[in-house]
């Protein structure tokens, strides 16, 4: 039993609205304007987005003055407006990425208070902010953050709908739908409409779930939004994206391997466990209460949802971690229900995941030691000398919180648990993350400003870290070098075995890349 009714005192403090807008605003901007782009995603979306911008081709994708297929346009002009408005940054490439973020949060937020209750839907944003998954993508110069709070916004609308049919609600769905059609292709309508199929059909409404799909509303504002763009790129680039995008990235990234990001059908049930962190001590409540008495229209329509995710992503041959987010935001809604009974296990994962996250610069070293690839090697020494005053702070803040979180005694378990939570996103936002990037892409940015400056062409040779375009700001091709330009690549490529004549002058190494003068 808790110590002290959670109503009360601190717990009504962590509750409180100007707490819950920092915790949003630190989750999602926090370090985002000093942490280093990281390759290879971020690196390869902001690359195209300023391609954009100097050949003023707003209709196709390049990266490197080659065509890319990977997404669809929205985020690219999303991000492109923002660089026009507020110039080439870090922080202006993520600013769409962030506030889609924060809208996110906030639509969820509205949506538990309208369905459950008010401290619910505080709950909610804790659940959500706190969640190192969702924070890092957050503010990830990608397509993600944009695209979970698209979907979000649709299941939330098509579930109003099942309430209370409208056309205005239709019209909101039909906007979410095709503004997720344009961020992510497919899989922003696959999911909305598998779900909701599910949730009419259970209930005996399949007249009412196919009115509403083949609804002319819905239909016109979709095909409005989606269809004037491919188009256009049809128009720019013919049948090649629709090649590269929906055949390649879709069909072939479900059937094959792509990135060497294969994985297993249990992947994610494995995984799971560790991507609630640091709220894994509420999943066997959930399941229990699952269990214990069927579910309500609105817990079957949460659990179809997260489903759904786990089925299709578990099955696809390409498989990354925050692919299960898209299902995630659910899960965390069934989850806040049952914060308010957690005891003191709930404290171990927290826990255990600041002290982990806090001691692992001090595993660095030997990590290096064990490794056998050179650039990897190169990058975890160089973590052990960023590993300054300022990081070591920090790991002695996690520490003092861990802790806290078995010292107080006489605060009640779910104010420990939110603590916990917030230590756990600090400790990925403000000691992780920003000790990675000094080491893995800082030394990227140092070798890109440097090319920017010495001036001439550069090429990029055994290496893909886009970022460096970004950098410098200009095209960077991938190939072989030739006399009198100058080579980003990996510290320990020779390039001498290209040509024997030739004369490779190292002008900068650190961490896992170098920049040679090709004379």
């Amino acid at each position: 039993m808790n110590n002290v009714l959670p109503q009360q005192g601190l717990f009504k403090l962590l509750l409180s609205t100007p707490v819950l807008i920092v915790l949003a605003l630190v989750s999602t901007f926090g370090y985002a304007a000093w942490l280093p782009l990281f390759d290879l995603d971020e690196g390869a979306f902001t690359t195209a987005t300023r391609e954009m911008l100097e050949t003023g081709n707003w209709v196709s994708t390049y990266m490197n003055g080659v065509p890319r297929h990977d997404k669809p346009i929205l985020i690219y002009w999303l991000q492109a407006l923002s660089v026009s408005n507020f110039g080439l940054s870090t922080l202006s490439l993520r600013l769409p990425s962030c506030l889609a973020a924060l809208a996110w949060i906030w639509i969820s937020y509205r949506f538990v208070k309208e369905q459950r209750n008010e401290t619910e839907a505080r709950l909610i944003v804790w659940l959500l902010a706190s969640l190192p998954l969702a924070s890092i993508i957050f503010k990830a110069a990608i397509a993600d953050a944009l695209l979970n709070f698209l979907l979000c916004a649709a299941f939330f609308d098509i579930y109003r709908y099942y309430q209370r049919a409208d056309n205005g609600t239709l019209f909101r769905i039909g906007i979410w739908l095709g503004l997720g059609f344009l961020t992510k292709g497919p899989i922003a309508c696959a999911l909305p409409l598998i779900a909701s199929f599910v949730l009419f059909t259970s209930e005996g409404r399949l007249k009412d779930w196919l009115k509403a799909v083949f609804h002319p509303i819905i239909l016109g504002t979709f095909f409005i939004i989606v269809l004037p763009w491919h188009i256009a790129v049809y128009l720019d680039q013919g049948w090649e994206f629709f090649k590269g995008f929906y055949l390649k990235h879709n069909i072939d990234r479900f059937s094959s391997t792509m990135e060497s990001h294969g994985g297993k059908p249990y992947y994610y049930v494995m995984l799971l466990p560790l991507l609630l962190t640091p709220f894994t001590g509420l999943i066997a409540p959930v399941i229990k209460s699952l269990f214990k008495q069927r579910p309500k229209e609105l817990e079957l329509f949460l659990l179809t949802w997260f489903l759904l995710v786990l089925a299709i992503f578990s099955f696809s041959k390409t498989q990354l971690p925050h692919y299960i987010l898209y299902g995630m935001t659910p899960v965390l809604f069934l989850m806040a229900r049952h914060l308010l009974n957690v005891g003191f296990l709930s404290l171990l994962p927290p826990a255990l995941t600041i002290l982990f996250v806090s001691l692992l610069p001090l595993l660095f070293d030997y990590a290096a030691s064990q490794s056998r690839k050179p650039f990897d090697i190169a990058v975890l020494e160089l973590a052990v000398l960023e590993y300054s005053i300022i990081f070591q702070a920090m790991t002695a803040i996690g520490l003092c919180i861990v802790i806290s979180l078995f010292l107080f005694r006489k605060t009640d378990y779910p104010s420990r648990l939110l603590m916990g939570a917030a230590g756990t996103m600090l400790a990925f936002n403000f000691l992780l993350l920003p000790l990675l990037g000094a080491a893995q892409q800082e030394p990227v940015r140092e070798a890109a400003l440097l090319a920017k400056k010495l001036g001439g062409p550069v090429v990029s040779y055994g290496i893909n870290m886009p970022s460096f375009s970004v950098y410098r700001d200009a095209i960077v091709p991938r190939r072989e070098p030739q006399r009198g330009e100058l080579v980003f690549t990996r510290i320990n490529k020779d390039l001498s075995l290209l040509d024997p004549n030739a004369n490779p002058v190292r002008l900068y190494a650190k961490g896992g890349v170098a920049l040679y003068s090709y004379e």
